[in-house]
Formats: C-alpha cells, structure tokens, sequence
C-alpha cells in the first residue's frame, strides 16, 4: 500500500505571530508497500525556519520520489495536535475534506501526536521488542462528554514487539505533572529574555524563537557550571512514589515561584545551569520510577522534543538504567509525519525497510541536476572525476582553516545537520568558534558547536565509550585533546559529538579518512549549512544561493568544488 503522513495546519496560518493556531515543524513522508520512499520538512522548502503550515511542497515531494500521482495513494494518515483549533476543525470534518480532495482514493486517519513520536524511535530502532517512551510539550488533547479540555499527553509509555505484530501504546495526561517540555520552555524564555530584556516588549520576535529558546539555554548552562550548586537549595521539582493516571510522576515549580526563591538572585548563567542540573536529576528520578515499577525493558526507545536535551540524554546513557537506548534523529516534532506512516505500515503487516542510514531519506540529487545550477548560477566550478580527489583538495582546505559547505548524498530529515548539508572547519583553530560565528553564524557567543569524528577514533579524543551517530548526545573532550580541538570543546569540556562510519556515513568518513591522512585527526567542526534563523539548505539551487550570500571559501557539492 502507498501510505502518506502528512504533518501541518490546514485552514490556518500556523506561522502567525502569537496565533492559538501555532504549528511547527509539518512536513511529509512517504511509504509505499512498507518502503521508505522519502521524508521531508516543509521547511527544507518553503524556506521559512519551523515551517507548520500545510506541507503541499512536501507532498509534492514526496510524490515526485516515489514517481507516484496523489491518486496512487491508499492511506493518508495525519499525526493530532496540541491546539483546540485543530479539534475543531477536525469535528466538522474540514482537513478530511481538503485531505480527500487532494487525495481522491485514499482513507484518512486521525492517530495520536504521542503514538507517533513513539513509532518514529521504534521503527527506526534495530530492536525486536523493548518499550517507548514519550516525552514533550504537549501532545494530543483529550476532550469530556461536553468537548471540554482535560488536558493532553505529555508522557506516555508503550511496549513492542515487531515479530508477533504487539504495540502497546499507554497515554497519560498527568495534569502539572511530567511536564519536561513545557517546564524546560517556560524557563528557558525567561533565561533568554532575561539576557535580552527587550524581547518582552517584541511579541512577534519572541513568538518567532519560541522553538529556539531551549536549544539556547541548553549551551548557555555550561557558563554557570562554576555555581555551588546544592539540589536542595535550588530544587525546582518533587517526587511521588504515588501513581497519577496510572504513572508514577514529578511536579514542577512554576517559573514565577522560583523566582520568588534564592534562585531569583542568581545571573542567567547560573540560573540556566540550575535549571539543567534540575532537568537531568528530574528525568533521571523519573526513569528510575518507571524501572522501579516495570515501565521499562532492556531496550528503550525515547522520542518527543526533551530529547533533544543532549546533556540529559547523556545522563541517561550512561546511569544504567536499561542496556541499550535509542532516539531518532527527528525526535521533535519533526518525526509526526514519518512516525504516522511507520504505524500504519506494521499495522498493515508490511515489512518497514529503511535506508541503512536512518537520518538521511530526503532527496539525492543527480550530477547532472547539479552541474545545471551551477551553470545557471553564474559560479566558478570545477568538477573531479574521482570523489577521492575532491576529499583530498577538502581536507587540505580544511587543515588550512577554509570554511567549506559541504553538501553530499541524501539530506537529513529532521534539526540537525549529519555530514549531508554540513558547514565544515578545522576544530583545531582556538579563534575557530568566533571565526565562523562572526563571518558565518551570528550566534550568541556561548552556544558551542558540534564536532564529527571517525567511531574508531572516538575514545582517542573522548573520556566516555559510545558512539552518537545523530548528534543527541554530549561526551567529555580527554584533557589531554581539549588544547586539540578547541573549536568544539565547549565552556564545561564536553562536546556535541557525531561519530561516522563506513556504513551509514560514506562520503564524510571518506573526507575524515583523509583529514587524517593529511593532520594526524579525524575531527572536523561540523554546524549546518544555513544563516542563523534559516532552515538548512536542501536543494542544489539552496546551496548556491547561500554559498554565494554567505561568508564561506568553498562550496563542496558532489564531485563539483565551488570557488568564490
């Protein structure tokens, strides 16, 4: 069967500043006979960074990969939100029709926002069986008799068992209670506006970083690590061994009580460390509740966007709770659509097949396709026969302190950039972070950037032992390496690390095999190819575009290298 998710509003314009509407990351995925043909962000497209509007150019797509027609399609199957406005609509069967007109032949489905985050970990995870959990902002909103709001998930729990065709799917709407997300959003916009005070007064531009603030806060936690911090002076949470909608669960302080506290007297800096501090102790006790009572199997998948906190997932890893932990790479909310039709592919009893590269299912351009813009884009190129020497030319680049966009195979589904649509730097540069921050970025000056590194040379540069394929988890650089690879070595000596292989990553293992050859290293500065509060370049004609707006010395595409 050809099977769609389709992730994003319908009658409404979800990017209006401060609308009940609001939606981000929609975007399309395609299935066809259990297959994953191709799954895209909207954003990747329309170019508007967190894009939640209707993902026709996403469809489109995806119909274009799978050389299919929307009249091919069986089952469009469309993720809940978290907004009374699409409940609504929803009722008087408004995206029902505007879905079947579209897609004349097709069935439509409703499924829930949590059971899909759960589906994308673990149709995407190598396990058999093991249970999921689910952890965001808010997910599906559950209504009484009289359509009134009794809240939504914001925690849910499951078990799985793919060979016996078991998915067990247990949702929660623990009322102020379990709530990562939205607790973690709430105190990283007060953080951030307090560093930047004239925000408050900026509806728009506040509402327009709302999916940016956590990430911010997150890397500006490290600046305040030197505070004397005692959990339970700055405790901001508490737990019960008592059972809420059949969880066990943590309530928080809200943010306008802490600051009533001794908390209130702290910098930013430190505030944000006492928040993370408070996060990763919160998630841990949360697990270890969950394993107490046998939520939890050897096999975990996570999914939901607190799992984009990189410092907590560490945490997680490594307090051995289960044996073996997965996360997608699109673990927020730009999973729904892919996660929508996985589930409906195990439940149609067909086999799911993935690219061995699980972060890497949008679109690979042709050379031909390539060399066309580059002609049309008035560039000046030259093209190598052998992929070996355009590595060899990189990494000398690279040694050299060049800033290279580089833009190889299939793009990455979801929020960061993989080694596909990467912008590449030497870590070794100790100026190197302000360097690309000043000429490319034009980030705050405390968010570090991430690195990627060969899997077999990881432990050579890192005190902790487990590979991070998709760059969810945070390792502390050796002391002995920190003076190495400044440029990725953050405030608190950890590092956003990405380790490749053969396997899944050809092209820029490849490129680091010879950055070894050439420095002695296989560690690059990776960050993603795009401006600052611009999604990542998707396309041939992006990535001119942007290497010509952009202040970088290269331009890497397939066999073509691209000069200024």
């Amino acid at each position: 069967m050809n099977i769609i998710g389709v992730y994003g509003a319908f009658d409404w314009n979800a990017n209006e500043s401060g609308s009940e509407g609001y939606v981000h990351d929609s975007g399309a995925t395609l299935f066809m006979d259990g297959k994953l043909i191709t799954s895209i962000g909207e954003e990747r497209l329309t170019r508007v960074k967190y894009e939640g509007n209707f993902p026709q150019k996403s469809i489109d797509y995806c119909l274009s990969e799978g050389n299919i027609t929307t009249e091919d399609i069986d089952i469009v199957v469309v993720p809940s939100m978290c907004i009374s406005i699409f409940y609504d609509r929803w009722s008087r069967g408004i995206p029902q029709r505007i879905l079947q007109e579209i897609f004349p032949n097709a069935k439509i489905e409703l499924i829930s926002h949590h059971l899909c985050h759960a589906a994308s970990s673990v149709f995407t995870s190598d396990f058999n069986e093991g249970t999921f959990v689910t952890l965001d902002g808010n997910g599906s909103i559950f209504w009484g008799s009289n359509f009134e709001n009794l809240g939504a998930e914001n925690n849910s729990v499951g078990f799985f068992n793919k060979e016996k065709g078991i998915f067990r799917f247990i949702p929660s709407m623990c009322m102020n209670s379990n709530t990562f997300g939205t607790i973690y959003l709430n105190w990283a916009q007060m953080i951030y506006c307090e560093k930047f005070p004239e925000l408050w007064d900026d509806d728009e531009k506040r509402n327009n970083l709302r999916e940016a603030f956590c990430g911010k806060v997150m890397g500006l936690c490290a600046y305040g690590n030197d505070l004397d911090f005692s959990l339970e002076k700055y405790k901001m949470y508490a737990t019960s061994r008592e059972r809420m909608h059949n969880f066990p669960y943590i309530m928080w302080m809200h943010p306008n009580n802490v600051m009533q506290t001794p908390f209130n007297q702290l910098s930013s800096e430190h505030k944000a460390y006492a928040i993370q501090k408070n996060f990763e102790f919160a998630i841990h006790e949360y697990f270890k509740m969950l394993k107490e009572e046998t939520f939890l199997d050897d096999n975990l998948c996570l999914a939901g966007g607190v799992f984009l906190n990189v410092p907590a997932n560490s945490v997680l890893k490594q307090s051995g709770l289960v044996k073996n932990i997965h996360i997608p790479p699109y673990t927020s909310d730009t999973g729904l659509h892919f996660g929508a039709a996985a589930y409906h592919s195990f439940k149609n009893k067909e086999t799911i097949e993935l690219p061995e590269n699980i972060a890497l299912l949008g679109k690979e351009y042709t050379e031909k396709e390539i060399e066309d813009v580059l002609k049309e884009g008035e560039v000046e190129y030259e093209k190598y026969e052998d992929f070996d020497e355009v590595c060899s030319f990189t990494a000398n680049q690279i040694v050299d302190s060049k800033i290279i966009g580089w833009f190889q195979g299939r793009s990455e589904q979801g929020p960061r950039a993989l080694g596909s649509r990467s912008l590449l730097m030497s870590p070794a540069v100790p100026e190197g972070k302000d360097i690309i921050n000043s000429r490319v970025k034009h980030r705050e000056y405390w968010r570090p950037f991430a690195g990627i590194i060969l899997d077999e040379d990881l432990t050579e540069y890192f005190e902790e032992d487990f590979c991070s394929p998709y760059m969810l988890y945070s390792l502390t650089v050796r002391e002995d390496k920190r003076d190495k690879i400044p440029a990725i070595t953050h405030k608190d000596s950890t590092c956003r690390i990405q380790t490749v292989n053969d396997t899944i990553n050809p092209e820029v293992t490849k490129l680091l095999n010879k950055l070894k050859e050439t420095s002695g290293s296989s560690v690059v500065l990776n960050t993603s190819f795009n401006d600052n509060g611009e999604p990542i370049v998707e396309s041939p004609e992006d990535a001119v575009r942007s290497f010509k707006n952009m202040d970088i010395d290269y331009l890497v595409i397939g066999n073509f290298v691209v000069r200024k």
